[in-house]
């Protein structure tokens, strides 16, 4: 009796945690359709830098209003730092390529990351990956094979941008692991932001262009759609099952689509729909045995 009670009270929690999931991914993708708008008039380093800077704002304030310290000891630890670099490089890659590439494309190859862990995991921390996670990468691969096209006319070598986005991404999620356990994970974000932001600044130093107050408030809405984005996937993942929330994180391609369409009148041929099925087949299954390696 009590089991079957104990099941019930899951699964309210496991939905909740579904849709903060949708939520956060729809949140974080219209940042993305801003941001490809806003890279039609601006570099991409005054975007990260007007965005970051309304992002650490929206933080930090978020920070002091529920009480905890803006800036503890703990914030100085060197893998926190390492992990902000890393999220760093990424962003920048995936900023670019969104002023290179239709929305739907950028955001469907940055999405191999599950498949950039699972060989990690297997190459370099030598854990055990089942034949059917193997499987789950070589069908990803395919997908990415579909959507890039590398021997066809639609072929672009910015293509290699969310790519390497993905790879960054992986890189970060190995770095998580190292950080200590007792830092909010707030904190590891505000790190992330700033350095973002700091980096957004230096790459100005290159190429400045006129900003208008309506660009920026764009860039400004941006920045809030993306810290509740994250913040609602942090919730997400402290009262879900990972397994049950992992395959609604590709909302956001969803998403994406629907901004490209109506946007830019961009829409996905059948091999670019098809190689998404894939990579959202792959990436899934491979998010959702991630717990069991199963």
């Amino acid at each position: 009796m009590s089991h079957s009670s104990s099941q019930v009270a899951v699964k309210p929690k496991n939905f909740l945690a579904a849709v903060l999931v949708m939520v956060g991914m729809t949140l974080i993708s219209s940042n993305d359709a801003i941001m490809k708008l806003s890279g039609e008039e601006m570099s991409v380093g005054q975007m990260l830098f007007i965005r970051g800077f309304f992002a650490v704002v929206f933080f930090s304030i978020f920070i002091k209003v529920s009480g905890k310290p803006l800036w503890p000891a703990q914030m100085m630890n060197k893998w926190s730092w390492a992990r902000a670099a890393c999220e760093c490089s990424a962003t920048v890659c995936f900023i670019t390529s969104l002023t290179l590439l239709p929305i739907a494309t950028a955001s469907t190859l940055v999405w191999i990351t599950p498949l950039l862990l699972t060989l990690a995991a297997a190459f370099f921390l030598k854990e055990r990956v089942s034949v059917g996670r193997w499987l789950a990468v070589s069908v990803g691969f395919a997908g990415v094979l579909l959507v890039t096209n590398p021997f066809g006319d639609s072929f672009s070598l910015a293509m290699l941008l969310p790519l390497a986005s993905a790879f960054f991404v992986s890189l970060r999620d190995l770095m998580t692991r190292k950080i200590d356990k007792e830092l909010d994970s707030i904190y590891v974000l505000l790190i992330t932001l700033f350095v973002v932001t700091v980096a957004g600044l230096l790459m100005t130093l290159l190429e400045w262009r006129p900003v208008s107050i309506e660009r920026a408030a764009w860039l400004g809405l941006s920045a809030v759609l993306l810290g509740l984005g994250f913040l609602s996937q942090i919730n997400a993942v402290r009262i879900g099952e990972l397994s049950f929330i992992a395959p609604f994180v590709y909302t956001g391609i969803l998403v994406a689509v629907f901004w490209g369409y109506l946007i830019w009148n961009q829409l996905p041929n059948i091999y670019v729909f098809s190689g998404m099925a894939l990579i959202v087949g792959s990436g899934i299954y491979l998010l959702s045995t991630n717990k069991t390696g199963e």
